[in-house]
């Protein structure tokens, strides 16, 4: 162990063989912790580390990754782990490295605006523009992602943050109590084999496919967790009318190994059920009440509030007594406790003090570590024997892929070893990055194997199949050259729900028509999940191939919901005439619908309101229209991407008469079709226009960086 507590950076002395770990601390913190900081740097020597701390008044983001930088160039860096106050590196420009974030950055202020993210730290390609502090946090940086960056996320090492949710020395103490229960805990022999799953309400659309299928993939991960009733639990929001109750007890129980939420979240909030299941027409009638007060209730003019009252006496046929007393003291207590046991709140968690070891958070904004208290860090300090959760800083895509490789933690990986595979912009651990549940495989899987036939034979030899899927990215990065031809064979060979998922992510890398024909067989995958983003990914196309396909999705698998609204998202993305006609052709040959002609209407709404939203776009290439409204239109591409009026798109950003605003605000939508069919023509095009003399430098910088983005996916 060595420490470095000066503003100077030493030559290191380490072990030739230990692998070097950083624990990167602000002086006031490890004054007030040493003894427990030093015991946890002991105990990692005693497991194969070198580590070392680094303890003082940071002053920016760069001091800390310059250490680190040098660390891994020289001396073997595995991880980091950021305790206390540590710089914030706040991002922008780099909302295609995020799930789904895409906040405008020229309405919004830049704290709200920008993503706190450590692949700062943990990805030492990633190539940043400083742009300065504001006022509101000193410990914030703001960065922009270059234009000469590489445009996608591949860690180098791990990261985990440990920032108390209390200030001066309450904060002091929770790290301290941190610590010492996470050393006892480290103690122990602790296979991951009790797992508890949650899906909140209204993730994947309430879809029971969705759900179910969870627990298949989940059994091939953690195969060891399946021996009882009670070892892998999947709960679903409508099995009772309040289930916090019911997952208070799952966090406390004292054998829980890993606690998976699937729900929506902000920094303060865990959504577990909205409306609770009633029973009978009393019940019905109080919890409609109910509703209509608590809408209420949040309209704080008094005119709107009239306003909002006739027009839903109006419209729902109720009586005017429905909202005498929604302001009482008594209805409003009422109503605020109701509302209560539909979520975990922050003051929730120390009195939950929950024993699940690992909590892993699909949920936007839990992750948030900009606040001063926020749910992920609630449960590391929340006094019971939680050691480690996985959140996000900002808002994510319900079809975000959250299961990928999960199964590493089960074999005895570290959670930071897993999450350096599975890292987005906005994922993080908080807690110790080092911890790992006992037993299984890893001690024989040498992660940094950098040979194709190391990953090779351990594609063949190994059975578990997150270690299969591990082997394929590994091969994936190293930039195997038999890799689309391999990746074909294993998805059309493998019975593995998580091998061919990771067949799905991958392939779509590759230029040809191999991901093209795959996804014709993968839109009936036996997996949800693959079937969901292989209808996504049809869209995302935008080829004609895929029309007898969506059509029959439409019409035949409307019980899957996450698989049929990305069906319907598609309708704008192809042409809508051809799609019109072959659903008509499809359902006059379709015997099993008992009122076609509902069918139809139902369909012909749905394609009529996609027309209208492709046509808002087509502001983009309409030079009446004025400027706010185009740049608006141009915004839409990034969730829109309307294959057939790329050329009309292409002429506006070759237009040296056209708003530079416009062109770089095109430039970068642009970049989000990294799919599209027209994508080689994308590219060529701002190639030219990138390499012209008159182009702005702002609108040359925007265009290389969307190029890059999109020749990810053209290897």
């Amino acid at each position: 162990m060595f420490i470095v507590t000066g503003l100077f950076f030493l030559t290191l002395s380490l072990s030739a063989t230990g692998k070097g770990f950083a624990i990167m601390v602000d002086r006031a913190t490890y004054n007030a912790c040493k003894s427990e900081i030093d015991q946890y740097t002991s105990m990692l020597e005693s497991e194969g580390f070198s580590p070392g701390i680094f303890s003082r008044d940071w002053k920016n983001p760069e001091e800390v990754r310059n250490i680190l930088h040098g660390m891994y160039r020289d001396h073997s860096l595995e991880g980091a782990f950021f305790i206390g106050d540590i710089p914030v590196p706040m991002i922008r420009d780099a909302q295609h490295l995020t799930s789904a974030f895409k906040m405008d950055q020229e309405r919004f202020p830049f704290r709200e605006s920008s993503v706190p993210s450590d692949r700062f730290y943990d990805d030492f390609d990633l190539a940043f523009e400083y742009l300065g502090q504001k006022e509101d946090d000193s410990l914030f940086f703001y960065y922009s992602l270059s234009a000469a960056s590489p445009q996608y996320i591949k860690s180098d090492i791990y990261t985990g943050r440990l920032k108390p949710t209390r200030k001066g020395e309450e904060g002091y103490r929770q790290v301290r109590d941190y610590f010492v229960k996470l050393l006892a805990e480290r103690k122990k022999e602790n296979p991951l084999d009790v797992i508890t799953s949650y899906t909140g309400e209204g993730s994947f659309s309430n879809s029971m496919t969705a759900w179910r299928d969870q627990a298949l993939l989940m059994k091939e991960q953690f195969p060891q967790a399946f021996k009882d009733k009670d070892s892998a639990k999947f709960l679903f929001f409508a099995m009772y009318p309040f289930m916090k109750e019911l997952l208070e007890e799952e966090l406390r129980r004292e054998e829980m190994d890993l606690m998976f939420f699937h729900e929506h979240g902000t920094p303060d909030r865990q959504y577990l059920t909205a409306i609770p299941y009633s029973e009978g027409a009393e019940a019905y009638h109080d919890a409609a009440k109910r509703v209509f007060r608590r809408s209420l209730q949040r309209i704080k003019s008094p005119e709107e509030r009239e306003e909002a009252m006739e027009k839903w006496i109006e419209h729902y046929r109720i009586a005017p007594a429905w909202f005498a007393d929604a302001f009482s003291k008594e209805k409003m207590e009422e109503d605020s406790l109701l509302d209560l046991r539909t979520g975990i709140v922050l003051d929730d968690v120390p009195r939950i003090a929950p024993n699940a070891r690992m909590v892993i958070f699909d949920a936007c904004y839990n992750g948030d570590f900009r606040e001063e208290r926020y749910i992920a860090g609630e449960y590391v300090f929340g006094g019971g024997k939680t050691l480690v959760t996985f959140g996000n800083s900002v808002n994510v895509l319900q079809d975000k892929s959250s299961s990928d490789l999960m199964g590493m933690l089960g074999l005895g990986f570290r959670v930071g070893e897993w999450a350096r595979e599975i890292n987005i912009l906005e994922s993080h651990i908080i807690g110790d990055p080092t911890f790992r549940f006992s037993g299984g495989k890893a001690a024989q899987i040498d992660l940094h194997a950098d040979g194709p036939d190391y990953w090779l034979s351990v594609l063949e030899r190994e059975e578990h199949p997150d270690l299969k899927g591990l082997a394929l990215r590994k091969l994936f990065y190293l930039q195997y050259e038999g890799m689309p031809e391999l990746l074909v064979s294993t998805y059309h060979h493998s019975p593995w729900y998580a091998v061919r998922l990771q067949v799905y992510h991958l392939l779509q890398h590759y230029k040809g028509d191999a991901f093209g024909e795959l996804i014709e067989s993968s839109i009936y995958d036996p997996y949800e999940f693959i079937r969901r983003k292989s209808v996504f990914s049809m869209g995302r196309i935008g080829s004609d191939r895929f029309i007898p396909f969506l059509a029959s999705v439409y019409l035949n698998d409307y019980l899957d919901e996450r698989v049929y609204f990305n069906a319907i998202f598609t309708f704008d993305l192809m042409d809508m005439d051809k799609l019109e006609a072959e659903v008509k052709k499809q359902l006059g040959e379709n015997n099993s619908f008992p009122d076609k002609e509902r069918v139809w209407k139902e369909f012909k709404a749905s394609l009529d309101s996609r027309r209208r939203i492709a046509a808002m776009a087509d502001d983009v290439i309409n030079k009446g229209k004025p400027l706010k409204a185009r740049l608006s239109a141009a915004r839409m591409l990034r969730n829109y991407a309307y294959h057939h009026r790329v050329g009309e798109y292409l002429d506006v950003i070759a237009d040296d008469t056209e708003e530079e605003s416009l062109r770089i605000t095109l430039a970068e939508a642009l970049g989000w079709f990294t799919l599209s069919q027209n994508r080689v023509i994308i590219v060529n095009t701002f190639e030219e226009v990138a390499s012209g003399s008159q182009t702005p430098p702002a609108l040359k910088d925007e265009l290389r960086k969307s190029i890059a983005r999109i020749e990810v996916y053209m290897r």
